[in-house]
């Protein structure tokens, strides 16, 4: 079935975001493009692609609502759009003051809210999850006091996994008491505390046409520490019923929170109760998702986007003859980078589409905390799943990252 959308639009504002591929999609769906960007990172193909941009050297959201306001009186755009976390609220209040069709700005606020997202699920159809507010030391001891260990703690406008603490005994809790409350302020906007959801951990990618969620794909996930995704694959391997119960979980929640049109990411872990929803974004996934989903189903969730902005019919439904894709991602033990070699072997081997590496020698290695620690990727294709992982990890194999041991004064680099 195609689906079109009511009030199309013949420009669009991209609100940073470093990736060519929404700017081509753009221009594929016949979109006049503008850009508000970085002057220090946005790569100049996105430069030459636009029809008009403008750089900062420090991109604030309030900046680049400053100059969208200019943009807008002196060449409307229909829309604006963002694929980056920080600028999500900052389109959806600029689409509502200039009375532009999108997702009203306090769907969009709820959604990067971990709090208020999982305040809206309260009497919906979604499967209940403990949560609570954390905005000193006290509140924390109290959830512990209601709801025992363990429990999981992270701020709630986090991304990438960073700032998420496991919360499993009493000496835990007074170390992450004194980091919250006591000797380090938390968060302007705070914490949440939520219940710790056991089971494998998946990922649905949606795109709503006029409220209704179409999945996409569901992608399994793979972590390594601190809760940092080391890998994905597409699609799952769970059963059909198991796919159904996560789509409806999902598709709940995004009708809780009020979603109504676009790309979603939701993720979710499949307990004994059943699914659960960790949390949401009105946005691709990134870490490479699309990518894989677009190998794994023919489903471009970036043209789609665009193709749907313009009015365009589109057809979110995966290809009846589906693949697998799936992303290995680099994990180099802490240190000083002194060599990075077998890129190129990777990238030959069968079923590689894509690699690459985000450090070489010089560089620090951190401790595994989000997922700007990671040191590289690749991806592959195959026609079954279990084939695609294994391609993808045995190629992120072939990369070899040699580092001298952060704690290490004396001895040679220890290779991974």
């Amino acid at each position: 079935m195609l689906y079109t959308r009511r009030c199309p639009v013949g420009a669009v504002l991209l609100l940073g975001g470093t990736r060519i591929e929404p700017v081509r999609a753009a221009k594929a769906a016949g979109l006049r493009v503008a850009y508000l960007g970085a002057a220090s990172r946005t790569p100049r193909t996105i430069l030459d692609s636009a029809d008009e941009y403008t750089l900062f050297e420090d991109p604030t959201p309030e900046r680049l609502m400053r100059a969208a306001r200019e943009m807008h009186r002196e060449r409307p755009f229909g829309v604006a759009v963002t694929m980056v976390d920080r600028y999500l609220e900052a389109a959806a209040l600029l689409n509502e003051e200039f009375g532009l069709p999108a997702n009203r700005s306090d769907v969009v606020r709820t959604v990067n809210d971990k709090h208020r997202m999982r305040t809206a699920t309260l009497g919906s159809a979604c499967g209940s999850v403990a949560y609570g507010a954390v905005h000193s030391a006290e509140d924390l001891r109290s959830f512990a006091g209601r709801h025992g260990y363990p429990f999981i703690l992270k701020p709630v406008d986090g991304s990438a996994s960073r700032g998420i603490v496991l919360v499993d005994h009493d000496v835990t809790l007074k170390d992450t008491a004194r980091s919250v409350g006591e000797t380090v302020p938390s968060p302007a906007s705070g914490w949440i505390a939520e219940e710790y959801l056991t089971g494998p951990e998946f990922s649905v990618e949606t795109f709503s046409t006029d409220g209704t969620h179409h999945v996409l794909a569901v992608t399994e996930k793979f972590k390594g520490d601190n809760f940092v995704e080391v890998g994905h694959l597409v699609p799952a391997r769970v059963t059909a019923a198991d796919r159904t119960a996560m789509a409806a979980e999902v598709a709940a929640l995004l009708d809780a929170v009020g979603l109504t049109e676009g790309p979603a990411h939701t993720e979710v872990v499949l307990t004994g109760r059943g699914p659960r929803v960790i949390e949401t974004h009105s946005r691709p996934g990134g870490d490479g998702i699309v990518e894989l989903v677009r190998l794994a189903t023919g489903v471009d969730m970036q043209q789609l986007t665009f193709d749907w902005l313009a009015g365009k019919p589109v057809d979110p439904r995966p290809s009846p003859v589906p693949r697998a894709s799936a992303t290995w991602f680099l994990t180099p033990p802490e240190g000083t980078v002194t060599a990075v070699t077998g890129l190129d072997e990777a990238l030959a081997q069968e079923g590689v589409t894509e690699g690459y590496t985000a450090i070489g020698p010089g560089d620090a290695v951190h401790p595994l905390r989000s997922s700007d620690d990671r040191g590289g990727a690749v991806i592959t294709v195959a026609d079954d799943p279990d084939t695609a992982l294994a391609r993808a990890r045995a190629a992120a194999g072939r990369i070899s990252v040699t580092v001298a041991p952060a704690a290490a004064e004396h001895g040679g680099p220890v290779p991974r």
